[in-house]
């Protein structure tokens, strides 16, 4: 941990108090992450481990999405039974390496819900390992270790996640063998040597991103890329703020499963998202008369339906994606940024764009706070 705080002190990111306090929270939760992955992980008896709210922030990770995951073994067959749920998307995959560490993470595999097959009542088996399968397998490679599972919500109301088990192939019913103290040293130390290690790899991606992207603007829409969920699109934009300035973005209700948009901050770790509204997804957003979704970044409440909060941060990232693309974007339906004065927001949005007063935020965000707690109650 001396290590790793090193590596935040010395970091670009690190600011004021507020962004110092960011980056004590980043340190803690990347701790967290590699001692769970690290030490207490068992590719031979794998079970999925949800990432909660209160550490799930680094590498921007998508509020929208309730993340399970387990290792596995290179070379080992395994069989998830489960059922699919409600959620507007599912993804099964299968990645080489662990996110942030040596810098190395790579798609091995993945299974989206165009090719999921299920029964009548939404349960599924899916085969993980070398071993071929006419349907629902992820073939695997022998750098293969790390297996995600993305319930990715729209409406956290109103939709739900299935449930899926795992176990490997010719060890149901074996004991697991007593732990050799060897190899949980060994596990410890280098769970402690990744912690500044993810620290470095994230502050060096961030300083790319801060490089190739402009203040108060959004890149042009891409395919994330073999490091990231197959098949998804992302435009990352930058906001820079002050307090009587707010940034509207507007998005098109694109022809997908799911788009969201999301804030972050400069250590690439999601801003609190699950007591402050810095994320909604499509099915927690209003759509405007004119067919696109008109998001408004700001410190202060501007009274209107789609507000994203900045927690007070005068710099800071924002993410949007899209999964399951059926209709790809047209180059004039592109995600925009406009920079403007915060009186003057509403005069810059559809003309009957509603009013949101204080009561009604305070509503939308207890239902927020209690739509989490089911989601990982299950």
């Amino acid at each position: 941990m001396h290590a790793a705080a090193e590596v935040g002190e010395k970091a670009r990111a690190a600011g004021g108090d507020r962004e110092n306090a960011d980056g004590g929270r980043y340190l803690s939760e990347i701790l967290i992450q590699q001692v769970g992955r690290g030490v207490f992980r068992d590719p031979d008896y794998p079970v999925f481990r949800p990432q909660f709210p209160e550490s799930a922030h680094t590498g921007l990770v998508n509020p929208d999405n309730l993340y399970e995951s387990t290792h596995i073994r290179p070379g080992a067959d395994y069989v998830l039974r489960g059922t699919r749920g409600t959620t507007a998307d599912v993804t099964f995959q299968v990645f080489a390496g662990t996110p942030g560490v040596n810098g190395k993470l790579r798609d091995v595999g993945t299974l989206s819900l165009d090719n999921l097959v299920t029964d009548a009542d939404g349960n599924f088996e899916v085969f993980v390992g070398p071993t071929a399968h006419p349907q629902n397998w992820i073939e695997t490679d022998d750098e293969a270790g790390l297996l995600l599972v993305r319930w990715t919500y729209s409406d956290w109301d109103r939709e739900k996640a299935g449930r899926v088990g795992i176990h490997q192939v010719g060890k149901l019913g074996v004991p697991a063998p007593n732990p050799e103290v060897g190899e949980v040293a060994a596990r410890i130390r280098d769970a402690g040597a990744a912690v500044p290690d993810s620290g470095e790899f994230w502050q060096d991606y961030i300083g790319k991103v801060r490089l190739f992207t402009s203040d108060n603007a959004v890149m042009k829409p891409r395919i994330t890329g073999s490091e990231g969920l197959a098949g998804q699109v992302a435009a990352m934009g930058k906001f820079s703020l002050t307090d009587d300035q707010a940034l509207i973005v507007s998005i098109p209700k694109a022809d997908a499963r799911y788009q969201g948009l999301q804030l972050g901050n400069y250590w690439f770790d999601a801003l609190e998202w699950a007591n402050r509204q810095t994320s909604l997804a499509a099915g927690q957003s209003r759509l405007g008369s004119d067919g696109r979704y008109h998001y408004v970044i700001s410190a202060t409440d501007p009274g209107v339906p789609n507000w994203l909060d900045t927690t007070g941060l005068p710099e800071g990232l924002f993410l949007i994606r899209f999964q399951g693309v059926r209709t790809p974007l047209a180059d004039e339906e592109a995600p925009t940024a406009q920079l403007v004065s915060l009186k003057e927001v509403r005069s810059d949005l559809p003309a009957d764009t509603p009013q949101v007063d204080a009561a009604a935020r305070r509503a939308q965000l207890a239902a927020r706070q209690s739509q989490l707690q089911r989601r990982y109650g299950r």
